[in-house]
């Protein structure tokens, strides 16, 4: 699902007025999607936009810490075993340094635009537990659940032609569901 949720993702953020470069990455370091965008006068946006989405999620978005998963006896960074607010709080601050904030995601955005201000979404499906969202948000990262993204793309579509979109094919069989025949 991951690469159909990028896709449409990507036909959202273009829809908008957005120059995207997809699966920037150096070695290991990848980014979903760097997004640039002009305002005019008011200058540039710069956008570093992570997706994961789920519609059935067993586990947790952030992985754990070493020393989480020594306090919960587990030996998977992806356990799904229960954390409490804390630990959610812990492992949510590692992956955002993870995938937005390390020195090596900031080589990567100065490599495309300088050092340039840069904002930081994260798009979303269900969630284990919306607790992790809301210290998602508390790091400064804008959340975007996908249904917003689809329900963005699907409507007024049929005045914009989806014919030479990488995700058009998507957003038609899509907006079946919203046409009466």
């Amino acid at each position: 699902m991951a690469l159909q949720a990028e896709t449409l993702v990507e036909e959202w953020l273009n829809k908008n007025g957005y120059f995207t470069i997809r699966g920037i990455r150096e070695k290991l370091n990848e980014i979903d999607f760097l997004a640039v965008k002009s305002n005019g006068e008011e200058g540039w946006e710069y956008i570093h936009c992570e997706v994961q989405v789920s519609v059935r999620p067993v586990a947790y978005i952030s992985k754990l810490t070493k020393s989480q998963m020594e306090k919960l006896g587990v030996k998977s960074k992806t356990s799904a075993k229960a954390r409490n607010s804390e630990s959610i709080k812990d492992s949510v601050k590692a992956w955002v340094e993870l995938k937005y904030t390390s020195d090596k995601k900031q080589k990567l955005r100065d490599s495309v635009a300088g050092s340039a201000d840069w904002q930081y979404w994260f798009v979303h499906g269900k969630v284990k537990d919306a607790h992790e969202l809301e210290c998602i948000k508390d790091e400064g990262v804008k959340l975007i659940a996908i249904k917003d993204v689809l329900q963005e793309l699907t409507q007024n579509s049929t005045e914009h032609s989806f014919a030479a979109a990488s995700a058009g094919d998507l957003v038609e069989l899509i907006n079946l569901l919203n046409t009466e025949e």
